[in-house]
């Protein structure tokens, strides 16, 4: 199988949150947000860094069950427009020689909802994949679908 068969695959979720904009948008973008909801059901984050503006730099080690491990996951802000957009390409799991497993551009729009709180629209397009992850592009909507639950819990405590 080749590898390129993944690239462009896309990944869209459409979102309510009860919470107002400008809390969600920062729970994207800081790191002390991002910390307690990043990652599916049963991973956590040891380490994680954020400096969200255009050209900023994010590092979030996502750490889950055996045998996971570990996975840190790497890149850069390409557009912070507090609180309506946001688009980030983000890089995980590294190869020993460097190169890393995928990269994918992440956008997400926030709008307010009908009734209150703030509807969320996000498309994740991988630009590149290795051969070996390709199986795992299969969870990716499951991983973020998870990842939004444990930010609604998140955002019932703030």
């Amino acid at each position: 199988m080749n590898a390129n068969v993944g690239i462009g695959r896309e990944v869209t979720i459409d979102r309510v949150f009860a919470a107002p904009r400008e809390l969600v948008f920062d729970c994207m973008t800081r790191s002390e947000h991002l910390e307690k909801w990043w990652g599916p059901h049963g991973f956590d984050v040891p380490f994680c860094e954020s400096d969200a503006r255009p050209g900023g730099k994010v590092r979030i080690d996502m750490r889950g069950p055996e045998p996971y491990g570990t996975n840190p996951v790497q890149g850069e802000f390409e557009a912070v427009d507090r609180p309506e957009r946001l688009v980030m390409v983000l890089r995980g799991f590294p190869g020993e020689d460097g190169s890393w497993g995928i990269e994918h551009r992440t956008t997400m729009v926030f709008t307010d909802a009908p009734g209150g709180g703030t509807r969320m629209q996000m498309s994740t397009v991988v630009l590149q994949v290795s051969e070996a992850l390709l199986p795992a592009l299969d969870g990716m909507r499951e991983g973020w679908s998870q990842s939004f639950e444990k930010l609604e819990t998140l955002l019932r405590q703030l």
